[in-house]
């Protein structure tokens, strides 16, 4: 059995354009589901101990497989509401992460 990939998401979100980000939050639950995705935590971010610079928000999802996340990014639904996130957020960044042996 194949150890599951993390997609981890650091993300600030635009205090401007909420609307945007509660509608990309009401439905990437639902598409991401349909890769295998489970949610295994979510942390407001305190401080950055490194800069001034620091995300509101640092999220981890678990997928069976890396070809479910690429799935995910290339999935039509999700494609749709690329521009509800960019105007939701002021930045995102997403990792895609394996576990160490």
């Amino acid at each position: 059995m194949s150890k599951p990939v993390f997609l981890m998401i650091e993300a600030t979100p635009n205090p401007n354009e909420m609307e945007a980000l509660q509608a990309y939050q009401s439905k990437t639950p639902a598409i991401a589901k349909k890769y295998g995705a489970a949610p295994v935590a979510t942390y407001d971010v305190d401080s950055a101990l490194n800069g001034d610079k620091k995300p509101g928000v640092f999220a981890v999802l678990s997928f069976p497989n890396r070809e479910a996340i690429d799935g995910l990014f290339s999935d039509p639904d999700y494609l749709a509401i690329i521009a509800l996130r960019d105007l939701g957020f002021k930045d995102v960044r997403f990792y895609v992460v394996n576990e160490r042996i």
